[in-house]
C-alpha cells in the first residue's frame, strides 16, 4: 500500500523523536553519591542494589527504543521504512522496563523501595529456578542460596516475608509509571493500556488486528479475502512518545535519588 503523506510525515517525526536515544546510548551509568538517598537504599539491598536494577531497567528501555530507530532506516534504499508488527514489540519492552525503574525508585518511603527491589530480585531467582526445572538442568544449590540471601536482607530491613510472596505483576509497575508521569485519563492508566495493545501484537493476538490499517486485495473464497496489513502509525507514535517520557522521568528520578542533597 502506498504510504500517504500524513504517514510519511509521522514516520519522520518518529525518527526525530528517537534521535535522543543516540545520546542515551553513549551515556555512562550515573554515579550514586555517598550519603544520598539511593546510597542508603543500596546499603540495605547490597549486593542487589536498587541503583543497579534501576540502571538495568532504564538501559533496557533505551536499547529497545534505539533498536527501533535503527530499524526505521532502510540504508540500502536510503529511505525510512516501518515494519508492521516488530515496532510494537520494541515499544512494549521500552514501556515495561522504564516503568519498572520508576516503580522501584518512586516510593517516598525507603522501606518500600527496598521491599520492591528485593521482591523483584526474588522473582528473578524464581524465574531462573523455573528455567532450570523446565530444561531439566541440575544446579549446586545456588538457587536456594540466592533465595536465602534475599530473604536475609528483607529480615535485616524489617520487611515481612509475607510481603515478598508471588511476583510483581506488569500491571503494578506499568500502573506506577502511568501515575508518576500523569499519563492517566480518569480511571484509565494509558501506559498500561498502551502496553496491553503492544503485548497483543507481540503475542500475535488477532483481536488487535482491526486497529491496524487494512487494505483488501482480493476475495479468495466466500467469506475469505486477502488483506495487506500495515502498522497504524499514529498508535505507534503515541506508544513511543509515552515510552520516551517514561525514560526521561525515570532518569530524572534516578538523579534525584542519587544526589547527595536529596
Amino acid at each position: 500500500m502506498t504510504m500517504s503523506e500524513e504517514e510519511r510525515e509521522l514516520i519522520n517525526r518518529l525518527m526525530d523523536l528517537l534521535k535522543r536515544t543516540d545520546e542515551w546510548m553513549e551515556q555512562e551509568a550515573p554515579r550514586v553519591q555517598p550519603g544520598s538517598s539511593l546510597a542508603k537504599d543500596n546499603a540495605l539491598t547490597n549486593p542487589h542494589q536498587v541503583s543497579h536494577a534501576a540502571i538495568q531497567s532504564i538501559g533496557t528501555a533505551v536499547d529497545h527504543l534505539h533498536s527501533m530507530r535503527s530499524a526505521l532506516m532502510d540504508y540500502e534504499n536510503n529511505r525510512l521504512t516501518l515494519h508492521t508488527y516488530a515496532p510494537f514489540t520494541l515499544t512494549r519492552g521500552a514501556l515495561e522496563n522504564a516503568s519498572a525503574a520508576i516503580w522501584m525508585l518512586a516510593p517516598a518511603n525507603r522501606k518500600e523501595r527496598v521491599r520492591r527491589r528485593l521482591w523483584w530480585e526474588l522473582a528473578n531467582v524464581k524465574n531462573a529456578e523455573s528455567l532450570l526445572n523446565e530444561a531439566h538442568l541440575s544446579e549446586d544449590g545456588g538457587i536456594q542460596r540466592r533465595k536465602d540471601r534475599v530473604l536475609g536482607l528483607a529480615d535485616a530491613a524489617g520487611i515481612d516475608r509475607a510481603h515478598l510472596k508471588g511476583k510483581p505483576q506488569y500491571q503494578e509497575y506499568l500502573g506506577e509509571g502511568g501515575r508518576f508521569t500523569e499519563m492517566v485519563d480518569g480511571e484509565t492508566n494509558l501506559v498500561y493500556v498502551m502496553w496491553k495493545m503492544c503485548s497483543a501484537v507481540a503475542h500475535g493476538d488477532t483481536w488487535i488486528i482491526p486497529l491496524f490499517d487494512l487494505q483488501m486485495l482480493r476475495p479468495l473464497e466466500p467469506g475469505v479475502s486477502s488483506y495487506r496489513v500495515t502498522a497504524p502509525t499514529p498508535l505507534l507514535y503515541s506508544g513511543v512518545q509515552a515510552a520516551m517520557v517514561l525514560v526521561i522521568r525515570a532518569q530524572e528520578l534516578f538523579f534525584q535519588r542519587a544526589a547527595k542533597h536529596f
